[in-house]
């Protein structure tokens, strides 16, 4: 028989909300019964994912913010829990890149590119983690990429910011599991949304497909449904996993 997900009375905060990956894993878990918290720094795309979720009878908070400021963070998650009445599920899905030869690379880029993809997890796991640890239950998704485990030229801050997502995963992962709260990542491959369009420069579309066995980008959606499950209790022994879904990418 097959098994359908059922997320009723639970809460999901999620970062980078507002388009591409973290859009679709907002209407996927809305769609399984959670209530989500949608957080991006542009209000205008978290109405419309709010809209989309709404569409199909989910219910969706907008919490627009910079989530690399603590201030900031600890009102997203006391809001979801004053509002929506708790937080069992968080995706930390916000993210850049700044693609460019390392010796043109400045000081600030370097530092964004950190801030987004590496402070902003350790920054929103901790704020939801006082919650979770305390009703001792949560499932925490940080979004990785391939490009923690393998490398590419004039991308250094993005390898090192999500082989760091990736450590961080592992070590938190065994720290909170006596709490019951299951800690994983997800790493993706091309997925077709406007954050792989900045790394791949024209042209380049047809080599990088090459490299892929499956001969094609992910959807948003099909890794959406990978968030879904670590954020059930189907993915209850599952604890520090980097689960990469590239379409045989990585695979030597």
């Amino acid at each position: 028989m097959p098994v359908e997900i059922d997320l009723t009375g639970k809460v999901a905060v999620i970062t980078g909300a507002g388009r591409g990956i973290g859009r679709s894993i907002a209407i996927t878990l809305a769609r399984a019964g959670a209530k989500v918290v949608l957080n991006s720094r542009t209000a205008s795309q978290l109405e419309e994912t709010a809209r989309e979720v709404r569409s199909i009878g989910g219910q969706a908070l907008c919490f627009p913010a910079d989530v690399t400021q603590r201030e900031k963070v600890e009102k997203l998650m006391h809001t979801a829990v004053t509002k929506f009445g708790g937080l069992h599920i968080l995706v930390n899905n916000a993210a850049t890149m700044a693609p460019k030869p390392l010796l043109e690379q400045t000081e600030q880029e370097w530092d964004r590119v950190m801030d987004v993809n590496l402070k902003s997890v350790f920054l929103c796991t901790q704020a939801a983690g006082r919650y979770m640890v305390q009703q001792k239950y949560g499932k925490i998704i940080n979004m990785a990429s391939t490009g923690g485990e393998i490398a590419s030229p004039m991308n250094a801050s993005y390898h090192a910011s999500k082989a760091g997502v990736i450590l961080f995963t592992k070590s938190v992962a065994v720290e909170w599991i006596r709490h019951n709260i299951n800690v994983n990542a997800v790493g993706p491959g091309f997925v077709d949304t406007g954050l792989v369009d900045q790394f791949i420069q024209k042209g380049s579309r047809e080599t990088s497909l090459k490299s892929i066995p499956i001969k094609r980008f992910a959807e948003p959606e099909e890794i959406a449904n990978i968030v879904l499950f670590l954020a059930s209790d189907l993915a209850s022994y599952m604890v520090g996993e980097h689960v990469i879904i590239d379409g045989g990418l990585t695979i030597p």
